[in-house]
């Protein structure tokens, strides 16, 4: 009898090891990512290591009508450097992320690098602080957490939109 008992109870705490496993290694939305020229909604998703002290994957992910439609894994290793793209338009890098000193476990100073003004050349960059806060990812613009970004696009009354004209931050 006391065998049996004793089985059980090494069942259920191997089980809830394995769920405490999972839950710290479930993938997270990092940030929602709109803009007002259609109604794909995007998804930035990351997964901790299993310690969750750190970034171990990201993924960027796009919707319309709630339905996955594309999802791309990113190494987040790359984000040093020349970073990441996130949005390409025909030849033209509207939107991309990259640092000078991302860490995965301490995260960084992000860039968000944004096209202002395609017949220009100009461009527009956001400057983004990210950390882990115990085991999750968070990111702020100008010292205000947020989990969403919005952009707006900079439109031309002859050419229609020539690039982003600002990216809104929100809670």
């Amino acid at each position: 009898m006391h065998l049996s008992n004793a089985v059980s109870k090494s069942l259920l705490v191997l089980s809830l090891s394995v769920l405490t496993f999972s839950l710290s290694a479930a993938e997270r939305v990092l940030c929602l990512v709109t803009s007002d020229v259609d109604k794909e909604v995007g998804k930035m998703v990351y997964e901790m290591d299993e310690d969750g002290r750190g970034i171990k994957s990201l993924f960027k992910e796009r919707y319309l009508d709630n339905k996955l439609i594309e999802r791309v894994k990113l190494d987040p290793e790359s984000l040093n450097g020349d970073g990441i793209v996130l949005h390409k338009k025909d030849k033209y890098i509207t939107v991309r992320l990259y640092s000078h000193n991302f860490d995965q476990e301490r995260g960084g100073v992000l860039y968000l690098d944004t096209l202002y003004n395609g017949v220009k050349g100009e461009r527009k960059e956001y400057t983004i602080e990210t950390g882990i806060d115990q085991d999750r990812a968070v990111m702020t613009y100008n010292k205000k957490e947020f989990a969403k970004m919005n952009f707006v696009a900079k439109r031309s009354p002859l050419l229609g939109i020539i690039g982003i004209e600002k990216v809104e931050f929100s809670k």
